[in-house]
């Protein structure tokens, strides 16, 4: 039997299976997610085969999802997993600028967050200088909503600039 160790926490190595194991955090989120499409479709209503419901098909897609992430969970080997760098970083924070901007989308409209997310992604995520960041994201907002509000027609929330564009 092995005396127990006096180190401090600090000093102590970490334990060598902890990290390994954060490969498994997508496939849970994928299946809490799956999961809880699943229920919504259900609630939704699912109807017959012959007269679907409006929940059947993102239930079958939600089924689809939290089959596959259970397979992901179980079966996929960890040396299929490129280590956590400063890249994978740079996607997180592309993804959770597309969040925010979905956020302030539905509650501002759409030039602004369009132009933030343009500006963010140009300017910390492209490497582009300040001047030329905000002249691609103003021009790419004006674009965007030139071609789907003007154009197409498509009905996007009103917001401050939207007023301002005539839409």
């Amino acid at each position: 039997m092995s005396a127990p160790s006096s180190a401090p926490a600090s000093e102590r190595p970490a334990r060598p299976g902890a990290r390994s194991q954060l490969r498994r955090l997508a496939p849970l989120l994928l299946l809490a997610l799956g999961v809880g499409a699943l229920l919504m479709g259900r609630d939704m209503g699912l109807g017959e085969l012959t007269a679907p419901g409006p929940g059947l098909w993102p239930a079958i897609v939600a089924a689809l999802l939290t089959a596959t992430s259970v397979a992901l969970l179980f079966l996929d080997p960890a040396e299929d997993y490129e280590p956590w760098t400063a890249g994978t970083a740079r996607i997180v924070a592309g993804l959770a600028g597309l969040a925010l901007f979905i956020v302030l989308f539905q509650t501002i409209g759409f030039v602004v967050p369009a132009f933030l997310l343009l500006f963010a992604w140009l300017r910390f995520l492209g490497g582009e200088s300040w001047r030329m960041a905000l002249v691609l994201a103003a021009a790419g907002a004006i674009v965007l909503h030139l071609v789907f509000v003007v154009a197409l027609g498509v009905p996007f929330p009103a917001g401050p600039v939207d007023q301002l564009l005539g839409a």
